[in-house]
């Protein structure tokens, strides 16, 4: 009876020039919500295409909703995801949002259900980022690219203590989702630290690569938490490092931020509001990087907080930008946000 209703509601729709989808023909029952890391991107503005979340194909499109205000969409991104189930499993989103930390927004959405474990680092691979296979407290843990790892309150090294959320395997093995440093082994936060001023930085976009700290190299990654609420990370500045030693001196940063701003030429380190249109955004996957607003460069970073409340980025979308000015002109983003078109 339901499938002979929805086969008329189809036929006078058609009649009448209405265009019937087929979200509108599915039932409450397909709809879903799904908290997961983001693995891969579509190449597009606005994202518009297929992602690929926790193992899930989600088709976006440009009525799906994104909220960034939590931080931006890209590779490693924890996102919560709503929309309408398919028959092979894929979603068809209606929003996404970006979420921190363990934050799922509702409370049976979250994973607080996921098995945790704390023991002590015995060993470590010797990759980038860590990743590989971990000896935790006798346990294999396997970590990958989309592995969260917070070390506010030390560095990853043997001896460390740490909190583990995954999945177990069949094997007692671990699939990390998320491993969060609790204590060093020397009852501190085990960091070296460093304060100078920045004699250089890496060239290109953002700021991955080698500095220059009053006559130290410090060694710049993704996961260095980057913190620029008295200034902009320019020559000239003042900063302060906490991060590991190696055994040529030079340091692995894991938290870098500024003490007090340069006071160099054309307003460097001055805070700045700028109103305007985006022209261009990065060609790369994702938010980071050069966008050209109102024909200026503006720099965003992962730690640019990005707000969508009316519409997405795109070119040609209004939007405010708050942030520091460099020497050059162009501006270091600490908040954009999307404006009326009116």
């Amino acid at each position: 009876m339901k499938s002979s209703l929805l086969k008329v509601a189809a036929l006078v729709a058609l009649m009448f020039g209405f265009s019937v989808g087929t979200a509108a023909l599915v039932s409450d029952e397909n709809e879903t919500k799904f908290t997961g890391i983001i693995e891969s991107l579509p190449n597009t503005v606005g994202f518009i295409g297929d992602w690929r979340v926790d193992g899930r194909t989600v088709h976006v499109t440009s009525a799906t909703r994104i909220e960034q205000e939590d931080g931006p969409v890209a590779v490693g991104a924890r996102v919560k995801v709503e929309g309408m189930t398919r028959a092979d499993n894929s979603i068809d989103a209606t929003e996404i949002e970006v979420k921190t930390g363990n934050d799922d927004g509702d409370d049976d959405d979250d994973d607080n259900d996921q098995p945790e474990f704390k023991g002590t680092i015995q060993s470590l691979p010797g990759t980038a980022g860590f990743i590989g296979d971990w000896i935790v407290g006798g346990r294999t843990i396997h970590v990958s690219s989309s592995t969260r790892i917070e070390a506010e309150d030390g560095p990853v090294a043997v001896g460390a203590f740490v909190e583990i959320e995954g999945t177990v395997r069949a094997d007692g093995s671990m699939d990390a989702t998320k491993i969060e440093v609790e204590s060093n082994v020397n009852n501190d936060d085990g960091r070296d630290e460093l304060k100078g001023t920045i004699e250089s930085l890496p060239a290109g976009q953002g700021f991955v690569g080698d500095w220059r700290v009053s006559g130290r190299t410090v060694h710049v990654t993704p996961s260095t938490n980057l913190k620029q609420k008295h200034g902009a990370f320019v020559v000239g500045a003042r900063v302060e490092v906490k991060g590991t030693m190696r055994a040529d001196g030079s340091i692995d940063a894991t938290r870098i931020e500024v003490k007090s701003a340069s006071s160099g030429p054309g307003g460097e380190g001055q805070k700045v509001n700028l109103k305007g249109m985006i022209q261009g955004l990065p060609s790369s996957t994702g938010l980071i990087g050069a966008w050209t607003v109102d024909n200026r460069t503006v720099h965003v970073t992962a730690s640019t907080k990005l707000k969508t409340e009316h519409g997405n980025f795109a070119v040609g979308v209004k939007v405010k930008v708050k942030g520091l000015q460099l020497a050059d002109g162009s501006i270091v983003a600490t908040k954009i946000q999307t404006k009326n078109s009116n």
